[in-house]
């Protein structure tokens, strides 16, 4: 089989892998905290029949023979710039306003209540339980945590009437409250941010949700800085939710040009069945 067929044959599973990456992008348009990806092609291996070589007279060879072999996705990278803020008007919708700092501003800081798992997100669609720990809308609940590591808790306590929640834009956690008949503002906690070195080696899970690893693990290399507003963390916007960063012009773009690219492939594997058919017919 002539080494043109198993280029062609690359190229399609290649471009197949990489338009995976794009129907994702596409779907998840709508998601809240969704960070796009990218596939990144490189070349294979080469064949090489001829390589330089100096000859007697110390004049180098230029008769130089490589064949590349095709070509393959090598890595897939992920968009962690800032996506559209949109206003809810809920109180326990919150975004991490990162605009042009390191990784966007950081994640909000889940944890499994089941298994102890801890997750990282940018979805910050949380509502209030009964005992007022702050948790995820999904029926899972995940459990949102304060600097501490703790659940976040915005609960009354006894004789309290809640009036309303308020979240600054360093995190801190403020109920003001009707006791006795006074309105007062007491504070309630404060919201953690979890931010990475190399956020590119977070594990997505789904459900918007990274993973820093396994239980000992530190793929992305968290940051020693948990608090809003300081350092390369975002600040915190109450009132409003993260969008998706996929831009639908680029990706659509991107998919024009994959489709050229999967022709061009197919017309190499057809060329190359049209040979090996003329050179079965020379026998005839």
């Amino acid at each position: 089989m002539i080494p043109s067929l198993h280029t062609g044959v690359s190229s399609l599973k290649s471009l197949t892998q990489g338009l995976q990456v794009l129907g994702n992008n596409i779907a998840n348009v709508n998601s809240l905290g969704y960070k796009s990806s990218r596939a990144n092609f490189s070349d294979n291996f080469y064949m090489h029949v001829n390589d330089a070589e100096s000859g007697a007279d110390g004049v180098p060879s230029n008769n130089i023979l490589q064949h590349g072999t095709g070509v393959h996705v090598s890595s897939l990278s992920s968009d962690f710039n800032q996506g559209t803020i949109e206003v809810t008007g809920l109180d326990l919708d919150i975004a991490i306003q990162g605009e042009a700092l390191p990784n966007a501003g950081g994640f909000f800081e889940l944890q499994d209540p089941t298994t102890g798992d801890f997750f990282y997100t940018r979805a910050g669609a949380f509502e209030s339980t009964v005992e007022g720990f702050v948790v995820t809308r999904d029926q899972y609940r995940f459990q949102l945590l304060d600097v501490e590591g703790k659940p976040m808790k915005v609960g009354l306590e006894e004789g309290e009437t809640l009036l309303t929640r308020r979240i600054e834009e360093d995190g801190v956690v403020n109920l003001v409250v009707n006791r006795e008949g006074e309105d007062i503002i007491r504070k309630s906690g404060q919201l953690k941010i979890a931010n990475f070195q190399s956020p590119q080696y977070l594990r997505r899970v789904g459900n918007g949700f990274y993973s820093n690893g396994q239980e000992g693990q530190n793929l992305g290399g968290v940051l020693d800085n948990a608090i809003p507003a300081v350092g390369s963390n975002g600040k915190i916007k109450q009132y409003a939710l993260e969008l998706s960063n996929v831009d639908l012009t680029n990706e659509f773009a991107a998919m024009i040009s994959y489709q050229r690219s999967f022709q061009a492939g197919s017309r190499v594997i057809t060329t190359s069945d049209a040979i090996l058919t003329e050179a079965v017919n020379l026998k005839r």
